[in-house]
């Protein structure tokens, strides 16, 4: 009897731990994304409704290669209503002194991750970006982007799916609780997923590199039934022409790009110590390439300059750190934790960036001459395609380090 009663205590201790447990760690999660950070009040921030003229400014030419002086922009219930050099009457509008100041169209960020961090809203529109594209959407998201609909503050909101990848039972659990992925093994779970997250609200599908073929090619599918785009990553399992053939719209990195031609290069994506022969492959691919993302109107996001900061945070982080906007990033995203390595720590402890301290003098050099080659096949594909006329939309990454939001 006593070692039944044991038993029971015992029992019920674990239970109590288990919860314990999943509490801090949820916490935890909750923390890393920034979710604990103290929310500003966004409902101080009032529009006004009314007429407003913005007088004597320097405006943008709609060519976007010049600025016109002397202009005055009238506002009547959030909508320009005119753009030209004639004075407006104060008993008609509120009058707002542009001297000396430049006024242009609001800006897009094609590349974001909100995370659980909801001030980014205001830093966006404090930094005059208008529109913004969630590129790991979650329930909030899709609230934020209702309410600022319905009046709230905050750029105009796109907001794709959550993470979607093919893993085992075992590891998709994993993925799913660690970094919040949704498992699609197969083609028809991959199908009945789409379809309940179209369903939800989400507007685009992002395409990760762990997806593979099978589920691929079924999301592809079922979101062209749904009108949903996708876009993304190129998957490690699949081709350049499953990309042209299966309808993805956009490919959300230059590096994605490079890692596929990478991939072309060696089988392991590694051109360690061939680094100039693989940026002369990557110039003799970029052509052939250029014509088969303009005939199948396929559009590529930036990140450009995240990617270049790669070999400068491994190598010189306190520069990074210091140039950029650190003091309105979410401390709980920069500050991560110790505990759970290769993160999207920003500060030098936890930084995602971070190399091994037991590397050798010979190793180093070696990482940053690959580091180094990463950045400048980047910008060599965005040189390239660029000039080839395809079409680039601009984005951040934003909240990978070092890119704060709005900035």
């Amino acid at each position: 009897m006593n070692i039944k009663k044991g038993l029971k205590y015992f029992f019920i201790l674990i239970i109590i731990l288990l919860i314990i447990t999943t509490l801090l760690f949820n916490r935890m999660g909750k923390q890393i994304y920034g979710g604990l950070t103290e929310q500003v009040d966004y409902e101080q921030f009032e529009p006004q409704s009314g007429s407003f003229a913005i007088a004597n400014a320097n405006v943008l030419s709609q060519e976007g290669d010049r600025f016109i002086s002397g202009q005055t922009v009238t506002i009547k219930d959030g909508l320009i209503q005119t753009i030209d050099s004639v004075e407006a009457t104060s008993d008609q509008f509120t009058i707002i002194d542009g001297s000396g100041k430049y006024l242009i169209p609001g800006l897009i960020d094609a590349h974001v991750h909100l995370f659980q961090s909801p001030n980014d809203l205001l830093l966006y529109v404090a930094n005059g970006v208008t529109e913004i594209r969630e590129l790991i959407g979650e329930e909030d998201h899709l609230k934020w982007k209702q309410q600022i609909e319905e009046g709230r503050i905050g750029p105009k909101m796109f907001v794709a799916t959550p993470r979607l990848g093919s893993f085992s039972k075992i590891e998709g659990l994993f993925m799913e609780q660690s970094q919040g992925f949704i498992n699609v093994p197969d083609a028809a779970s991959a199908k009945q997923t789409i379809k309940q997250l179209h369903a939800d609200g989400y507007q685009g599908v992002k395409i990760y590199s762990q997806l593979n073929r099978e589920s691929y090619i079924a999301i592809a599918k079922t979101a062209k039934e749904l009108g949903m785009p996708i876009f993304g990553h190129i998957p490690w399992a699949v081709s350049y022409d499953d990309i042209y053939n299966h309808g993805q719209s956009g490919i959300a990195h230059f590096e994605e790009v490079m890692n596929a031609l990478a991939r072309e290069f060696d089988d392991y994506g590694n051109f360690g110590g061939h680094e100039e022969e693989f940026l002369d492959f990557v110039k003799e691919r970029s052509d052939d390439l250029a014509q088969n993302l303009i005939k199948n109107d396929i559009t590529v996001t930036s990140t450009l300059w995240l990617t270049e900061s790669f070999v400068n945070q491994k190598f010189d982080l306190d520069k990074v750190l210091h140039d950029v906007e650190l003091a309105y990033q979410n401390p709980g995203i920069s500050e991560w934790s110790k505990y759970i390595p290769g993160g999207l720590g920003w500060l030098p402890e936890v930084n995602r960036y971070k190399l091994n301290e037991a590397l050798s003098p010979e190793e180093l050099e070696g990482l940053k001459s690959f580091w180094t080659t990463y950045g400048k096949a980047c910008a060599l594909i965005a040189n390239n395609l660029s000039k080839k006329g395809v079409k680039i939309m601009a984005g951040t990454d934003a909240n990978l380090p070092p890119t704060v939001p709005g900035f």
